[in-house]
């Protein structure tokens, strides 16, 4: 006899996807302040202390701009006096990692929507089903 599931299976489920879908998001975000650092280095010859302080702004993550900066300098700036561009992104990738729980933490006080409504997010989310599903249509071809 086999085992239907139930509902609670599919929720569990569910929250695994959105466990993986956050982890994903969490190194997208990761790439895109690593891109930032390896940039402004070349662009404009700066070393790795300058480069690091310097992609610590956070335009986008407004209003929890302050969250994000603060993880930044507890984990991205000290890291970057090492010189060791491994180092460094793992840093970064903690930062992110700090700063998006402290995120998430301050919109559930605020009321604010949840980080899975979040535009950004959403997007990311969109662009990955698309990616993966012109992946699975060029695998049939």
């Amino acid at each position: 006899m086999t085992r239907r599931p139930r509902r609670r299976d599919e929720r569990v489920e569910g929250n695994a996807f959105m466990d993986v879908a956050r982890q994903a998001y969490i190194r997208h975000l990761s790439l895109d302040r690593w891109r930032d650092v390896r940039d402004l280095m070349e662009t404009n010859g700066l070393d790795w202390p300058a480069a690091v302080a310097d992609a610590g702004r956070f335009p986008g993550r407004v209003p929890y701009q302050a969250l994000w900066r603060r993880r930044w300098e507890e984990h991205a700036v000290p890291a970057a006096a090492t010189g060791d561009a491994a180092a460094v992104f793992a840093a970064i990738e903690a930062a992110v990692t700090a700063a998006l729980d402290d995120e998430e933490a301050e919109r559930a006080a605020r009321g604010d929507r949840p980080l899975d409504l979040d535009p950004g997010f959403k997007a990311f989310i969109d662009e990955s089903f698309g990616r993966l599903a012109r992946q699975a249509t060029d695998s049939l071809d």
